[in-house]
């Protein structure tokens, strides 16, 4: 600042927060840096800053006010904060209006934080818990993070969002004042208070689950699918073809770049010798309209989605006298592994004695060759389908022509647990590029396998 102006002169920091009385401005000399993010084109997006932080390791505290939190955002960050957590405090605000924080976002929350705190804070008024406020600090630094971003992918990489990042020198009276107006509104965002504030645990979200403030993302992303946005209709939008007489869309989707995707470890399959020639398929009869009855409450995740690979719909050699590749899906192991519940395996599977005796060195995780045939999927009609797990090939993998004659390289299978009462278990749909199903279910294929380009979630 240059001498000689007046106190009066100086510039002004304020941190305003509505609802709290932590909005004094302070009128000592600033020392902080400060740095404006933007996204999603920029190379350092809001998600990267916040992984940086929670690597490292200088900082002993974080702090977070976050209006919405889904599994999408928090898949990227909980492994970086379940170590952060382990070393420093965590205390982390969220809120649930709209309905706009899912069952999975705050359990995820709840597994990587087991030592720090999770408050749900919530005015059922006309009014919504809206910020988005990230704080590293130790004693003598902090870096402060406010601005637009959810804990979601869109918040973190892909939407059009905006933060300023201030890095704070706390041996400044000024910087340490700020940081004080900063973490008195955090302290109120995250205490009891029977009316507003409750502190989250296991009990308390099957609470907020059963009460209808919260849902899981299977009941967020039904409601989504079948919601068609303006425009969606219209060429160059995400519909199709402009109608006869529509007018032009005055909005035209655009390319972004994508959020990075959450790589596992894909363990190496053996070669496989070539299957026998698969029967010629029969002709399906004309579907009959199935009356689907309403899905059971949801244990854990009701919906896997994976990009289909040359392995799941080629047919193999196709010269003459050679044999075709079996009509199989691979799954990769990793999935299987993340949510082994879903697939009812192994407890639903029955071991192979035959093949399991004449490869007694075929292992994993103490398991041979599992099958369970004759599963009813849905696949347009009602079909009956084989499953099995084989340790030497190390994969698992559905069998049906219904559902590699359904889908082409790029496109994604799309699998739901049902209610059995309805008649089958998995109803199975695939969605091509560049539909708007597709870029709806795109969202969730976030985990990428190594060594392939295979992409699949849970949700």
């Amino acid at each position: 600042m240059p001498a000689g102006r007046s106190r009066a002169e100086r510039p002004v920091c304020t941190f305003l927060a509505q609802n709290s009385l932590s909005q004094q401005p302070i009128l000592d000399t600033i020392s902080f840096r400060m740095r404006f993010l933007s996204q999603p084109f920029a190379t350092r997006r809001l998600g990267n800053c916040i992984l940086e932080n929670l690597a490292d390791t200088r900082w002993t505290s974080f702090r977070a006010a976050i209006a919405f939190v889904k599994r999408s955002g928090t898949q990227h960050i909980r492994q970086a904060l379940q170590q952060f957590d382990a070393r420093a405090s965590v205390r982390i605000s969220v809120g649930i209006s709209f309905q706009g924080s899912s069952k999975e976002g705050l359990q995820d929350l709840l597994t990587a934080a087991p030592h720090g705190e999770v408050w749900v804070y919530h005015n059922p008024g006309n009014v919504t818990f809206h910020p988005k406020t990230y704080l590293f600090r130790n004693d003598n630094q902090a870096e402060l993070l406010v601005g637009s971003g959810n804990l979601t992918s869109g918040g973190l990489f892909k939407n059009y969002e905006a933060s300023l990042a201030l890095s704070l020198d706390l041996n400044s009276q000024a910087d340490l004042d700020l940081l004080n107006s900063v973490e008195s509104v955090l302290n109120g965002w995250s205490q009891a208070n029977p009316q507003l504030c409750h502190r989250l645990t296991p009990a308390l979200l099957q609470q907020l689950v059963g009460q209808g403030y919260v849902k899981t993302e299977a009941q967020m992303a039904a409601s989504a699918i079948h919601q068609q946005p303006p425009g969606a209709g219209a060429q160059g939008g995400a519909g199709g073809p402009q109608g006869q007489g529509a007018p032009a869309p005055l909005f035209v989707a655009t390319p972004v770049p994508p959020a990075p995707v959450v790589t596992v470890e894909e363990e190496p399959a053996d070669e496989e010798p070539a299957a026998a020639p698969a029967p010629a398929a029969t002709p399906a009869p004309a579907p009959a309209p199935v009356s689907v009855a309403p899905v059971a409450p949801a244990v854990g995740v009701t919906s896997f989605v994976m990009t289909l690979q040359n392995t799941d719909v080629g047919t193999g050699q196709t010269t003459p006298g050679t044999s075709a590749r079996s009509p199989e899906v691979f799954i990769p192991l990793v999935a299987l592994d993340l949510d082994s519940a879903f697939w009812n395996f192994p407890n639903s599977f029955t071991p192979d004695t035959a093949w399991n005796a004449a490869n007694p060195t075929y292992r994993r995780n103490g398991l041979g060759k599992l099958d369970r045939n004759n599963v009813p999927m849905r696949i347009g009609v009602v079909h009956q389908v084989n499953m099995f797990f084989n340790p030497r090939k190390k994969d698992f993998r559905i069998r049906h022509e219904a559902i590699r004659s359904a889908g082409n390289i790029g496109d994604i299978l799309w699998v739901q647990k049902v209610n059995p009462a309805n008649g089958f278990e998995y109803d199975i749909q695939v969605a091509p590029q560049g539909t708007l199903l597709f870029l709806r279910l795109q969202q969730y294929c976030t985990t990428h396998v190594v060594n392939s380009q295979k992409q699949f979630g849970y949700f």
